[in-house]
């Protein structure tokens, strides 16, 4: 009888050691940073912490360039975690120093690959137009980065180089505007070897008689841009058609697309009202006509990142709010995003979190509460799933719109 006893005590004893083993698993985030990454540029820093909801720090290390840094925890399987990055950069032409700390709420456990920093390419891999008989002054229409030098002799003449972006061969399309002409010109060219010199005359090129505007909601500013796109294009080359920046806003905007050369186009629009802020990127067969303000909105109940709280109306994917102070000489500045998943009512608390990582800083003693800057929601029509679209934040990655008729909405308010 003695035995049984001690059996069965021995196997409840077993039993409940494996359940509390069971009860945690490893929570492991891995950073990895690619090399051409601008983390670290200009003497800036950047670490990454760890930590629960309660912001406790769990685990923390720096983010290096070509480097892989590993954050892991011991966790109950239903607890959540959040990933912050804290990055310091120093302005010495203003004598100021910013802290930019971001918090990408309860995050996936994942292998997250920190993505190559967007950059312009200064290489040798260029096209030149050499134009003549263009007028005086000629106007470049599809895009504002590109230079060149012109004058009014022999009927107008305008030459200038340009980056290819694919190699060694790359398509490229540009387009003008002459004071002689009522309609935009345009040059495209297919597997455009690198190096390549072209002499054109000018009234050669094909106009674009159809201009398509676009009609948007009233505003104070606006900005779009229109970029086209070939199918099976290995290089996924965003050739720049159009462009418009108005100070003073405007609600038609007007795009001169080339017939039967691109396949589908980015239409980019951004307006505001105030304070009130949207944007809309369209992915689409055709340069739309009309663009409606996003259907959602928000209210704040309660601006304090202590116990923060607004309620949503409408279908949004993911909100970033943002918070900002700055201390008393004026030198120092803190600001802190907060991204989460849309819900009727969203409700957090990261001011521990944040007095948590300050203590790293000595020049963050300071700064005890933040005041609200920006508050914004985001629709993905085709990829409405947070932690999916949360990647995208956290390796700082460009979210490819994947289909036609895909589209992301953004509507945002600042409180200053």
């Amino acid at each position: 009888m003695k035995k049984i006893f001690f059996f069965l005590v021995l196997s409840v004893t077993l039993f409940s050691c494996s359940k509390d083993a069971d009860e945690t698993q490893n929570f492991t985030v891995h950073l990895n940073v690619d090399r051409f990454n601008n983390i670290g540029n200009n003497n800036a820093s950047t670490r990454a912490f760890l930590s629960d909801e309660n912001g406790t720090i769990l685990d923390s290390g720096d983010l290096k360039k070509g480097q892989l840094t590993t954050l892991s925890f011991s966790k109950d399987p239903s607890a959540h975690f959040d990933l912050s990055y804290m990055r310091y950069d120093i302005d010495n032409d203003l004598g100021i120093e910013l802290y930019s700390l971001v918090t990408f709420t309860n995050i996936e456990a994942w292998t997250y690959y920190l993505s190559q920093s967007l950059f312009c390419e200064n290489s040798q891999d260029e096209i030149t137009l050499k134009l003549n008989n263009t007028g005086y002054p000629l106007e470049v229409i599809s895009t504002p980065t590109l230079e060149g030098d012109g004058g009014p002799q022999n009927g107008g003449y305008f030459n200038f180089s340009s980056n290819l972006i694919g190699s060694p061969t790359s398509d490229f399309y540009v387009s003008f505007k002459s004071p002689n002409d009522q309609f935009v010109r345009y040059y495209w060219g297919e597997s455009i070897p690198e190096g390549s010199v072209f002499n054109i005359d000018y009234n050669t090129l094909p106009e674009i008689t159809n201009p398509v505007n676009t009609q948007i909601p009233s505003n104070s500013f606006s900005f779009f841009s229109v970029e086209g796109l070939k199918n099976n294009d290995i290089s996924n080359i965003h050739h720049s058609i159009a462009y418009g920046n108005f100070a003073g806003g405007n609600t038609s905007l007007s795009t001169s697309a080339p017939p039967n050369v691109f396949d589908n186009y980015i239409f980019n629009v951004y307006y505001h009202n105030n304070n009130i802020e949207y944007s809309k990127q369209l992915l689409t067969n055709n340069i739309p006509e009309g663009i409606n303000t996003p259907a959602f909105d928000f209210t704040i109940n309660n601006p304090s990142p202590q116990n923060f709280n607004m309620s949503t109306t409408g279908e949004a994917t993911i909100y970033k709010v943002g918070f900002k102070a700055e201390n008393s000489n004026g030198r120092d500045f803190l600001f802190h995003n907060i991204y989460g998943e849309v819900t009727p009512e969203v409700s957090f608390s990261k001011e521990n979190l944040r007095m948590n990582i300050q203590q790293s800083y000595q020049d963050l003693t300071g700064f005890e509460t933040l005041s609200l800057d920006t508050a914004s929601l985001v629709y993905y029509n085709l990829t409405n799933a947070y932690k999916d679209i949360l990647k995208y934040e956290i390796t700082g990655k460009r979210y490819e719109i994947p289909a036609v008729n895909g589209f992301i909405d953004s509507f945002s308010k600042r409180f200053e």
